[in-house]
């Protein structure tokens, strides 16, 4: 008997100091240390955590949220780069990358993000932001092959991928429409004569636009759309996709 009851004493004693032995993990250091605005110490914390695991996505955020913080932006960007590296479908993940991008003037990361945007992400995307002439500038800027020291509109004016207005203003907040882009890619492909016309529920066969937006659909520039509104807004995925396809056939270098 005086065995057993010294055997139940211990396990009792175990049970009750095993908060004692219980090791906290780095990310409930970093969560402690966030939660009490050292967000140094927490995001340091977080990486070792993250280090180890790769798959966690909390871990990420409360990275992001600390760098923010911390105002450091090279990390904020890497934390949101990794975010989209393993398949986030959070849309506000790309739309913060896409802000940093064109903040600290990284416009080949930004058409490399825009050219590789998915559903639902993609329309939610056009949904906050329009195809400015400055962003179809910076656009274009990312997808040239050369290096762009110039002011992306600067470059877009002098290369002729954007007209200049005869006032000399670059006008660079104006929002491009439908209309605007076919110029703008029409401009650019060989004036062949298409094969196929195809019946459009806005465009009338007489319009100026019909025959430059027939060959951009024959050349394979843009997708066909029977309900296309020339005064619409043109979509900035549109854009990079035409862009894309424009640059695969060496007409953008």
């Amino acid at each position: 008997m005086p065995s057993r009851h010294y055997f139940w004493t211990l396990v009792l004693l175990i049970l009750s100091c095993s908060t004692f032995f219980h090791r906290r993990s780095e990310f409930e250091k970093g969560l402690a240390d966030y939660q009490a605005e050292y967000f140094l110490k927490a995001a340091k914390h977080f990486e070792t955590y993250y280090a180890e695991h790769i798959e966690s996505q909390t871990t990420l955020y409360y990275l992001y949220d600390c760098y923010k913080k911390l105002n450091q932006g090279t990390e904020v960007i890497h934390v949101l780069e990794q975010l989209v590296k393993i398949g986030s479908m959070d849309a506000n993940v790309y739309l913060n990358l896409f802000q940093y991008y064109r903040t600290n003037l990284q416009y080949n990361d930004l058409y490399t993000l825009l050219n590789n945007l998915k559903p639902p992400v993609a329309s939610i995307f056009n949904e906050k932001h329009a195809l400015t002439r400055k962003l179809y500038a910076e656009i274009i800027s990312g997808a040239t092959d050369r290096s762009v020291y110039a002011d992306p509109m600067v470059f877009a004016v002098s290369e002729k991928y954007l007209p200049l207005f005869p006032d000399s203003k670059f006008y660079d907040h104006d929002t491009l429409t439908n209309k605007n882009l076919i110029i703008l890619f029409d401009k650019l492909v060989e004036p062949i004569y298409p094969k196929t016309f195809y019946t459009m529920k806005i465009v009338q066969t007489n319009s100026f636009i019909y025959l430059p937006y027939m060959r951009l659909v024959h050349l394979g520039i843009m997708d066909f759309n029977a309900d296309l509104d020339p005064d619409a807004k043109a979509l900035v995925t549109s854009a990079v996709k035409g862009i894309a396809r424009l640059k695969n056939r060496g007409l953008i270098d």
